[in-house]
């Protein structure tokens, strides 16, 4: 973005062509709002590992980081803060950091959960079993869906504070390995399944029983990595075929030839500005309701897989990559640019108001004292 000339100098309003360039290139500027800045946060200053598999920021401000193999780590004032089993983990792999009402932190890995209090990690139960994420319901049951059915049997399990309850196919779970659990706007509970990569579609539950989604009804894929519900009620899908939108009765869909950078969709957000972010194997894009941007390592991300995607209290969009590949992956994080307003630009091109030192004796910047020379003409 080229910029004007910040040194003040008068300005002459009969020269038209300069003002006409001024609001020629500020009207560009609105209309073309990709002022992102990019940074990067790798092993090499802070992280414990680059493989990142969530990010959560809780009602402190703190950043949450969790790391396939280093284990969770938290930003707080500009610094790291790494745990690991030596301190309480039951993993390294850390797939899900969620925080309760309490204000305590529930840390799903890949060999049961923990939860945080007080700075301390105590075990949460589900030993053994391989859990990928976490929610809570609106009457603060926790909800926690488990993959790898091979190695850990896979099913999902709610826990009310007191007892742990499982569901599995038996009880019409649409599947027994879990990606993605979601609670919507009306407090039913929505999982999304990967069955080896092949998928059992979604599954949602109203509290009484399962109402199943697959390909057949409309899902671009059974397999669902994500999922949210936007401000108007409507249930969008991540999938490895792209994005479907369900209103409740219909089906809608966005790829590659929409404007997606990628059909693989690991995770999706709605930031403050109101524009949707996908994570995808290629890359992130950026959907505002009309266009497409998007952005790869060639525009500054720090690997093309996106992991997770979170805005934080002071804008910054985090995204959390998982390359696949060692050495590889980090966080990048993305800021929007302050575009300088159009007056504030136009008070740059006009000469400086009066030194108060140069003015008559008894006179004040903003009285009603008149040039001299006003009385004579």
């Amino acid at each position: 973005m080229s910029g004007f000339p910040l040194a003040r100098q008068p300005f002459n309003f009969q020269d038209r062509s300069q003002l006409r360039s001024l609001l020629k290139q500020y009207l560009q500027e609105e209309k073309n709002d990709e002022h992102l800045t990019w940074e990067s946060i790798t092993t090499q200053n802070g992280l414990p590992h680059n493989w990142i598999y969530d990010l959560f920021e809780d009602s402190l401000r703190r950043i949450w980081v969790g790391t396939w193999g280093g284990g969770l780590a938290r930003f707080e004032k500009c610094e790291w803060l790494t745990f690991n089993t030596s301190d309480g983990l039951h993993s390294n792999e850390v797939t899900c950091i969620r925080e309760d009402h309490y204000g305590r932190l529930w840390i799903a890995t890949d060999n049961g959960l923990n939860v945080m209090e007080n700075g301390k990690i105590r075990d949460a139960g589900l030993a053994g079993k391989s859990l990928l994420n976490i929610t809570f319901d609106h009457q603060g049951n926790l909800w926690a869906g488990c993959w790898r059915a091979s190695f850990s049997g896979g099913g999902l399990f709610r826990f009310d504070g007191h007892r742990w309850e499982a569901f599995t196919t038996r009880q019409d779970l649409p599947g027994l390995e879990i990606l993605k659990v979601f609670n919507d706007s009306s407090g039913r509970i929505w999982v999304g399944t990967y069955e080896q990569g092949i998928g059992a579609g979604v599954g949602c539950y109203d509290g009484e029983r399962w109402q199943k989604y697959t390909s057949v009804q409309g899902l671009a894929d059974d397999c669902v990595y994500s999922m949210f519900e936007d401000p108007s009620g409507n249930m969008w899908f991540g999938t490895i075929r792209g994005v479907s939108i369900f209103d409740g009765k219909s089906w809608h869909h966005l790829t590659q030839k929409d404007g997606l950078v990628d059909n693989r969709i690991y995770c999706m957000m709605i930031d403050t500005h109101k524009k949707m972010w996908f994570g995808t194997e290629g890359g992130v894009s950026r959907f505002d309701g009309q266009s497409w941007v998007s952005y790869t390592k060639n525009e500054g991300l720090v690997e093309n897989l996106v992991r997770s995607i979170i805005e934080v209290s002071d804008g910054s969009l985090w995204f959390g990559t998982y390359p696949y590949a060692k050495g590889c992956g980090g966080i990048s994080i993305a800021r929007y640019q302050t575009v300088k307003s159009l007056p504030d630009r136009l008070l740059d091109l006009l000469p400086e108001p009066p030194d108060p030192r140069k003015l008559p004796p008894g006179t004040e910047p903003g009285s009603d004292w008149k040039n001299p020379t006003d009385s004579a003409r």
